[in-house]
């Protein structure tokens, strides 16, 4: 079975729609799908979806871009609130930190508290955590050092070196990789798809966004996480079998789900 484990399907940005989207999905072979939040309105979409759909699972969490103008004990309290109202709440996310969009240090100073606060919530919660980390390496390795999420997580869309890759599975956290793997001059991501142990291994789309060869300049589905998969494959030199199935365990494992 395949499975997408990060995808943000009410993005505006499909103009037919989550609904169809994730059905069009479904007929092209994927069998699940993990729908994270980014803000609190887009995780109330994200809740609403896994209600409709037996194949998706969702996330709730506020990302690193959305924090500049929000308090955050009132976000905390929102989330608290919204874990009460579905059980296939299975993460806090997206979560994390981002320099790239971001350089002033008072807005960074004020994701390292969100990201610390919700990875708090996370454990109080049980729950995994799914991680951003865009040119902040240092940062978030730090921050997970000194606040461990206790029930795992995953470094969604994985952007580091193999050196970081391994000191983000010395934490026992789990990669995602996604469409950058496939493209031509990516280097530094075939090289982790090249080592990263299977067991620790989940495919992702980020869809509508990293869009993966043959189809890269137009928007991305999740149904696309096959060419990350073809991908994967002829590095690693493994069939596409065993890459879907045991990525599908791994991330069933890290979510919790039956």
């Amino acid at each position: 079975m395949i499975f997408d484990t990060h995808c943000h399907v009410y993005d505006e940005k499909y103009v037919e729609g989550e609904i169809e989207v994730i059905k069009k999905s479904i007929q092209e072979g994927v069998g699940l799908f993990m729908v994270p939040g980014d803000n609190i309105i887009n995780s109330k979409k994200a809740i609403e979806l896994a209600s409709l759909f037996p194949e998706v699972y969702c996330a709730i969490g506020v990302h690193p871009s959305d924090v500049e103008s929000l308090d955050i004990e009132e976000v905390i309290s929102q989330l608290k609130e919204l874990y009460k109202t579905s059980n296939k709440i299975k993460a806090i996310g997206e979560i994390g930190l981002d320099k790239y969009w971001v350089k002033d240090e008072k807005i960074i100073a004020k994701q390292k508290e969100f990201f610390i606060r919700q990875i708090e919530l996370a454990n109080e919660l049980k729950l995994p955590i799914i991680i951003h980390d865009r040119d902040a390496h240092e940062d978030t390795l730090k921050i997970l050092k000194e606040h461990p999420p206790l029930y795992g997580g995953v470094m969604h869309c994985f952007s580091g070196s193999v050196e970081y890759l391994k000191e983000i599975l010395s934490l026992g956290l789990y990669i995602g990789l996604d469409g950058p793997v496939t493209y031509k001059n990516a280097i530094t991501p075939k090289e982790v798809a090249k080592v990263v142990p299977l067991d620790r291994l989940l495919v992702e789309t980020d869809s509508p966004y990293l869009t993966p060869v043959p189809f890269r300049g137009k928007i991305n589905y999740p149904h696309y996480v096959k060419n990350v998969i073809e991908e994967i494959c002829r590095i690693k030199s493994i069939n596409s079998r065993e890459i879907e199935n045991t990525t599908c365990e791994n991330g069933k494992k890290l979510f919790r789900i039956e």
